[in-house]
């Protein structure tokens, strides 16, 4: 009889031991990773009308993608902790990079876009575009950050402020505007808006994204596009959003090519609460929409 509790102790002392040595099955696998794959994957599943697509660019030793148009430009880094910089006429603009801590060397991508895979479950994409930057979060996991800061270098005298419609507007010293983003959007894989904002703190854009408060599927992706402003930005009421009228007034800046940019089902989305629309255009003929 004691020989067989010995015998009994002993193979439950061999089980234990042998799952103790059997990792989990999901130890294998880092939550907070996050490819240049997974990048890729997370843009394919948002709507082509959010995600930018990127301007023909060229290369350096530093920059992973050069945009140069003269007198505007957009140079991408390849060190994640380094600025992107923005120039428009004899004025520059850097932005640095959010939650970059973690993140590796620039990866370009397909299409384009130059993203920084990163193991803080937080990973940066900047696409370079003919008259400005989008850059884009991508957030892997509940647990990750909400709040997104990117530490804007603008000359000396310069502000950033909010409009009422959610977007931001950097100025020089004299008050001109230099850069401008529209309204942020951020989405979950199942294409849902997540909840987000701006928030500006001193030089810093902030963007909020709400996404811990709800139950999303992840990955999210967020958005700040930057655009040089050189343009205009004007105010219809519900009685003058009207593919005629906005045409004819965009037509007297940009000329009859960029006046036909405002397709009809843009504004009609823009106009969604009947209560009118912002229009906005730049010297490089982008023109676009918002509700207010």
């Amino acid at each position: 009889m004691k020989r067989n509790s010995k015998l009994l102790l002993a193979a439950g002392l061999s089980l234990v031991l042998s799952l103790a040595c059997v990792a989990p099955s999901h130890a294998a696998e880092d939550v907070d990773d996050v490819s240049a794959t997974d990048v890729a994957d997370a843009l394919a599943g948002v709507s082509p009308a959010l995600v930018e697509t990127a301007a023909d660019a060229s290369s350096t030793a530093v920059s992973a993608a050069v945009v140069d148009n003269g007198g505007t430009g957009v140079s991408v880094p390849r060190d994640p902790t380094k600025e992107v910089d923005l120039t428009v006429g004899g004025n520059s603009v850097s932005i640095g990079l959010p939650e970059s801590d973690g993140a590796t060397q620039a990866v370009s991508l397909e299409s384009g876009a130059i993203t920084y895979p990163t193991d803080s479950g937080v990973a940066n994409t900047v696409i370079p575009l003919a008259d400005g930057v989008q850059m884009l979060t991508t957030i892997a996991a509940q647990d990750a950050p909400t709040s997104f800061s990117y530490d804007i270098q603008i000359p000396q005298g310069g502000s950033i402020a909010l409009g009422a419609d959610g977007s931001a507007e950097i100025t020089g010293a004299a008050g001109n505007p230099l850069v401008t983003t529209t309204a942020p959007w951020a989405r979950d894989a199942d294409g849902r808006a997540v909840p987000t904002r701006y928030e500006v703190v001193g030089t810093d854009l902030v963007q909020i994204v709400d996404h811990a408060a709800g139950d999303y599927a992840y990955p999210i992706v967020a958005d700040p596009t930057y655009r040089y402003w050189w343009g205009g930005k004007e105010w219809w009421p519900p009685q003058r959003v009207n593919i005629s009228v906005i045409s004819a007034a965009v037509a007297g800046y940009l000329g009859l090519a960029g006046a036909a940019l405002i397709a009809g089902s843009a504004i009609g989305v823009c106009n969604m609460a009947g209560r009118g629309i912002w229009v906005y255009w730049t010297w490089a003929g982008h023109v676009w929409c918002t509700g207010p």
